[in-house]
C-alpha cells in the first residue's frame, strides 16, 4: 500500500509501528540495518510521498504537487550521513586497524560466487579494512558534490553489491543503495521519469509551525548525534561491554564467541546448584546470553523470576567465557556478584562488567 501510494499516511503509520515493535522486541537478533528501518519508516510518516504518481493522486488530484519542504529531503540526507560516518568513526579503534576480525572471517568466504578466489589473497583483509574505513568517511561529501556524485554513486554500488555477496547481509545494500537518491537533485528524476509538468502548490507554514517543526527536527538531530558517542561517556571498550552499541552503528566490528552457565544459590538454605542458559533459553539466543552482559543480567532475572513461583529466593551468579575477535578467552562477568539484586542502569557503566588493561 505505500508502494502504491494507497491511503499512505495511514499504511506508513502501520508500518512504522508494527516494524518498531518487531524491532524492540528482538533483542537477541539486534542488527543496525533494522534499525535503520524503524527511523526511515517513522520518518516517512511525517513525509508528502503520496502527493505524486500515487493511488491516493489519482483519486484526489488536489494533493497532486512536485514541491515539498527543504528539511523534508535534509532530514533523509542527515539520517544517511549519521549511519556512514558514525560508521567510518567506530572503525577508527585497534582492532579494525589491524584488519581483525576480517583476517579471521575471509578465509571462511573464499567459496561465495564472483569474489571467492580473490578473498584468499592475504592482502584482501587489508584492502577491504581500509577500503571500508574510507568509504563511509568520505560517501557523503562525494554524493553531496556534484562534479564527484555520479562516480561516488558507482563506487557505492559496487561496495554494497560485494558487501551484499561476501557477507550475504539481506536486503540492506539494496535498501543503501536506493538511499542515494536523495544526494541528486529532484530535476534529474522529472527530467528521466516524469512529463507532467505541475504547479508551485505549496504554502508557507505559519510562525507557530515553524517554531515547533524547528524544535522538533533539533530534538531528533541532536538524540541521533549523541546515541552513536554515548559509549565514550561510560568505563570500557565498547566491543565488550556492549554498553552504548546499540543504535551507535557499530557495524561489522567485532566477532565475540562465548560460553556460560548460572550458578544458582537458595539463599534460605545455601543449597547451590547449576544451570546451563539451553534448558530455558532458545538456541537462537544462546550466544547473546553468554557475550551480551545485558541479556545474561535479563537472563538471571528470568530464573530469579522462574524460581519466584516456587516461593524460592534466589542468587543468580554468572560465569561467562568470551573470546573478542578471536582473542584469548576472559571473564566477562564478576562471578561473585549476585545478578538477580541487582539493577540495571542503561546510562552508567555496570561495575560488574569485567575490564582489562587490553
Amino acid at each position: 500500500m505505500i508502494t502504491l501510494g494507497l491511503f499512505y499516511r495511514i499504511s506508513i503509520l502501520m508500518l512504522a509501528i508494527l516494524w518498531s515493535g518487531i524491532y524492540l522486541s528482538c533483542k537477541t537478533q539486534y542488527n543496525n540495518h533494522y534499525y535503520l528501518i524503524a527511523l526511515l519508516c517513522w520518518i516517512m510518516v511525517f513525509m508528502p510521498a503520496n502527493r505524486r504518481f500515487s493511488i491516493d493522486e489519482r483519486v484526489n488530484p488536489k494533493i497532486l504537487t512536485c514541491k515539498f519542504y527543504r528539511w523534508q529531503l535534509w532530514i533523509f540526507i542527515f539520517q544517511i550521513s549519521c549511519m556512514y560516518v558514525f560508521a567510518g568513526l567506530a572503525k577508527l579503534n585497534y582492532d579494525w586497524l589491524h584488519a581483525i576480525p576480517l583476517k579471521f572471517w575471509l578465509p571462511l568466504k573464499t567459496g561465495v560466487p564472483l569474489f571467492g578466489h580473490l578473498l584468499r589473497n592475504p592482502i584482501m583483509p587489508w584492502l577491504i579494512t581500509y577500503g571500508g574505513l574510507l568509504f563511509d568517511l568520505l560517501v557523503v561529501p562525494g554524493l553531496l558534490y556534484s562534479k564527484t556524485r555520479k562516480s561516488v554513486f558507482i563506487i557505492l554500488v559496487a561496495f554494497h553489491l560485494f558487501n551484499g555477496i561476501v557477507f550475504r547481509i539481506g536486503s540492506f545494500p539494496f535498501l543503501a543503495v536506493s538511499l542515494s537518491v536523495f544526494f541528486f537533485p529532484t530535476s534529474y528524476f522529472d527530467k528521466y521519469l516524469f512529463s507532467k509538468k505541475l504547479k508551485d502548490t505549496v504554502t508557507k507554514f505559519s510562525d507557530i509551525k515553524t517554531f515547533w517543526i524547528n524544535i522538533a527536527i533539533a530534538a531528533y538531530v541532536g538524540l541521533q548525534l549523541f546515541l552513536p558517542v554515548r559509549h565514550l561517556l561510560l568505563k570500557g571498550p565498547v566491543s565488550w561491554t556492549e554498553e552504548g552499541h546499540r543504535m551507535a552503528w557499530q557495524m561489522m566490528l567485532r566477532s565475540k564467541r562465548g560460553n556460560m552457565y548460572f550458578t544458582v544459590k537458595d539463599k534460605s538454605t545455601d543449597s547451590v546448584w547449576h544451570i546451563q542458559p539451553q534448558t530455558f533459553i532458545n538456541k537462537e539466543s544462546l550466544t547473546e546470553v553468554a557475550v551480551l552482559p545485558d541479556v545474561t543480567w535479563q537472563a538471571a532475572q528470568l530464573l530469579k523470576n522462574k524460581y519466584a513461583t516456587q516461593h524460592i529466593n534466589v542468587a543468580v551468579f554468572a560465569h561467562n567465557n568470551v573470546s573478542l575477535n578471536y582473542k584469548a578467552y576472559k571473564l566477562l562477568i564478576d562471578t561473585t556478584v549476585d545478578l538477580a539484586s541487582v539493577k540495571w542502569n542503561c546510562f552508567e557503566h555496570s561495575n560488574w562488567i569485567l575490564l582489562y588493561d587490553n
